[in-house]
């Protein structure tokens, strides 16, 4: 039955034609607070809308006060951990990553979301925060087979960890654990060998879609980099400011859907 309800879920976050999925992240606000692009979130969620997306992915407290305006549209991918390590190099930062779960999968069930996402951080300075992070996905992933419910992990290497987050053979590492904790879907960062990441992508266990990492320069330079991750194998773009902070939101997503879908 729940085998079930995961393929349904699923289902709803790819496109049939093409089996991709072009994905909105508006998850910044539980990590680093505002930043540019998030100040109205109703206006960049109908653009979502609008523009047909497959996915976007929220924090709880915004599926409660606009999940309404993705009904019949975009699956949800609710957010249920939260991370100090975006605020790296900043006033309110640690030392080290932290990470804790703030909601959970039978909330995620309630407000009808269609999936979770949790982080999965590894080479951390301090070892017991990457234990954390395995105890938090590992339960996340169990808690997702009983309810039937998609689990997304995005698998990185801290920042300000002890090795270079876009080394490919670091992500090779954290898609393969995140594909034997359970992942149905695994969200990573981009090594910038397009050879190597096609190898990655088809020993991960799950598909594997990319993050947009920091604000490129233009809608030409975030197209240009979404060609070459599509081309190496990855099944998904999960873009956040690479979208939100475009001068031109929707046709920046239109020309996304044309690369992943077209």
């Amino acid at each position: 039955m729940f085998e079930t309800g995961k393929a349904r879920r699923l289902a709803r976050m790819f496109n049939a034609r093409s089996g991709r999925m072009l994905c909105l992240a508006f998850d910044h606000g539980m990590q680093v607070g505002t930043v540019p692009g998030t100040e109205d979130p109703a206006r960049m969620l109908d653009a979502a809308a609008e523009a047909g997306v497959d996915a976007v992915i929220l924090n709880p407290g915004m599926m409660v006060r606009h999940g309404q305006r993705l009904a019949g549209g975009p699956a949800v991918i609710l957010r249920i951990d939260q991370t100090s390590m975006w605020r790296e190099g900043t006033k309110t930062a640690y030392p080290d990553t932290h990470q804790r779960l703030v909601s959970s999968v039978e909330e995620a069930v309630s407000l009808g979301a269609e999936a979770v996402i949790t982080y999965l951080f590894t080479c951390n300075n301090r070892p017991e925060e990457e234990t954390r992070s395995f105890e938090i996905c590992g339960a996340v992933a169990q808690a997702c087979r009983k309810w039937g419910v998609v689990h997304v992990i995005e698998a990185m290497a801290a920042r300000g960890g002890f090795v270079r987050f876009d080394d490919p053979d670091v992500i090779a590492l954290n898609c393969r654990i995140a594909g034997e904790l359970g992942a149905d879907l695994i969200k990573t960062d981009w090594c910038a060998d397009k050879g190597r990441f096609a190898e990655i992508a088809t020993q991960s266990l799950a598909p594997v879609a990319l993050a947009g990492g920091p604000a490129r320069a233009g809608i030409d330079a975030v197209a240009d980099y979404a060609r070459d991750v599509i081309a190496s194998g990855a099944k998904g773009l999960m873009f956040g400011r690479n979208v939100i902070q475009q001068p031109d939101v929707r046709a920046t997503l239109l020309a996304l859907k044309e690369i992943v879908h077209g």
